[in-house]
């Protein structure tokens, strides 16, 4: 792959979504041997900016010796001497040393003296003898940064398209006219997220991109490389393309963002060109120590090829009584927490009570939580707290003798009542459907998973729950319950149900020392 090299000067444009960027291409020279036909074309590689010598504004792309293959195309030029054999059809040629120019290796022969010969050439080279017109290429949806700062993967992402050059044999004209230079362009696009955190901390191990109506990776679809290169920023045209509209991006060990977008670390990812100006795209963050992605709707801008754009974000945090940080997601006119309620404490500072024994959890009408099977250290922080209903009212006209009237949500937080949870399901599309948009996708928690897309970034877990007499935990892994603040009655309340099987929401009443889980919503 290509090394990129990271130029530390970039301007800013915005204030929500901050731009830089510059055209980007890159030069490949094709020196022909003059005076006789039979020998053979010289390869050579080496940026397109002369001037600056640099691409995706501050990217420097640097050929890697031996690694690094292009292909070659030429009806005209051939696989053997004296301008016999066949036609160049996608010739491999490899870096023959490393930096910015190379030679290449590799064999191709001019064709006959009088012949114009037009070549065309790509990189990365895919093998096989595919038609210049269908050329495979791909980006996919799921990358990995090695490291805080690194690019590495930028490189081995990239697809570049040669402008087609058209000269004459070296027999046919004179010496220095037979230099051919072709100048790579990319096709891609790079993002550079520069993310702060002013308050708490955490390690983001995670980030995901995801767009509402536009692709933003490639799965499979072939490019015409001998398609005119399109104009500065316009995309090139692919055919039969298809990926997904949404992108994660995992770093290794994770990084820990500063209060500085100077010297907080840098995290690159690689996706489509496309006009998302009309779009309202997401970014999430897992967070290494808390298990969740936090979702952010950034304003959709013009994404363009060959361009690398900077996003800057500030992560915008809820911090509870213990210190726990959560994430947030703005879904309709509501903004919820993005994961599950974690506090031991209520937002006044006193300690909700921890019960662990089984028969004391059953009979109690007071605030209580734990944790699945009473063990913290594996459950905490993926799936948070069971709390039984006291915690958790929020009713006028019982709370004071059920919790004391504290609150067990941050301070401009509460407990959903059980018309906001119907807020949220209608604004899915109702009960049937909803909860496919709520369930975090794959089966990384879920034993099994239906119908899960996560489109709305609330990533619903299955915590299970502490069944009413306190005597057992269950379905961890199958289902999620999460309370209401709403009585139902004098002993049960209102509680929200998604299970692995099935997209819909099921709205339930339930005896209030069962142990459910807890999503807060902003005040």
């Amino acid at each position: 792959m290509k090394n990129i090299f990271i130029n530390k000067t970039t301007s800013i444009l915005s204030i929500i979504l901050i731009l830089s960027f510059a055209s980007c291409s890159k030069d490949q020279s094709e020196s022909g041997v003059k005076s006789v036909s039979s020998e053979k074309i010289r390869i050579t590689g080496a940026d397109a900016n002369t001037t600056t010598k640099t691409t995706l504004n501050g990217l420097v792309t640097s050929w890697i010796q031996t690694t690094d293959k292009v292909g070659i195309y030429s009806t005209q030029a051939r696989t053997v001497t004296a301008g016999g054999g066949s036609a160049i059809v996608n010739a491999q040629f490899t870096a023959a040393n490393s930096g910015v120019s190379s030679n290449f290796n590799g064999t191709m022969y001019w064709g006959a003296s009088s012949t114009s010969h037009t070549f065309y050439a790509y990189y990365p080279y895919a093998s096989g003898s595919p038609a210049a017109t269908a050329v495979p290429v791909s980006l996919p949806a799921a990358q990995t940064q090695s490291s805080a700062n690194s690019n590495a993967h930028v490189g081995t992402l990239d697809f570049m398209v040669a402008t087609p050059v058209t000269v004459t044999s070296p027999a046919n004209t004179n010496a220095i006219a037979n230099e051919v230079n072709l100048k790579y362009n990319h096709l891609f696009t790079v993002l550079e997220f520069q993310i702060k955190q002013s308050s708490g901390s955490g390690t983001i191990t995670k980030l995901k991109l995801t767009a509402p109506t536009t692709n933003l990776s490639l799965t499979s679809g072939t490019i015409n490389i001998t398609q005119s290169t399109p104009g500065d920023g316009v995309a090139y045209t692919i055919a039969g393309g298809t990926g997904s509209k949404e992108i994660t991006l995992t770093i290794t060990g994770g990084v820990t963002p500063t209060a500085d977008y100077a010297t907080t670390p840098k995290i690159y990812m690689v996706i489509l060109p496309g006009d998302f100006s009309a779009e309202s795209m997401t970014i999430g963050l897992e967070y290494q120590n808390s298990g969740f992605f936090e979702s952010t709707f950034k304003t959709g801008k013009a994404f363009e090829r060959g361009k690398k754009y900077i996003v800057q974000m500030d992560v915008p945090t809820v911090t509870d009584g213990d210190g726990n940080v959560y994430g947030t997601v703005t879904i309709g006119a509501q903004t919820w927490m993005a994961s599950n309620l974690k506090a031991t404490k209520y937002n006044d500072g006193t300690d909700i009570t921890y019960v662990t024994d089984n028969s004391t959890w059953g009979g109690r009408t007071q605030g209580a939580y734990c944790w699945y099977n009473n063990d913290a250290s594996t459950y905490k922080a993926t799936y948070g707290a069971l709390y039984n209903w006291y915690a958790v009212d929020n009713n006028a006209s019982t709370k004071v003798a059920s919790n004391g009237g504290k609150n067990i949500c941050p301070v401009g937080w509460h407990v959903p009542t059980d018309a906001e949870w119907t807020t949220l399901t209608d604004y899915l599309g109702g009960f049937s459907v909803a909860g496919g948009k709520l369930k975090e996708t794959g089966t990384t928690h879920w034993i099994s998973n239906t119908a899960a897309t996560n489109s709305s970034g609330f990533t619903a877990l299955p915590g299970g729950n502490r069944k009413y007499d306190g005597w057992g935990y269950v379905s961890l892994g199958t289902s999620g319950r999460w309370w209401s603040s709403t009585p139902d009655g004098t002993d049960s309340a209102f509680f929200r149900y998604m299970s692995n099987s099935g997209s819909d929401v099921q709205s339930s009443s339930g005896i209030r020392s069962f142990g459910d889980s807890v999503r807060c919503v902003k005040d």
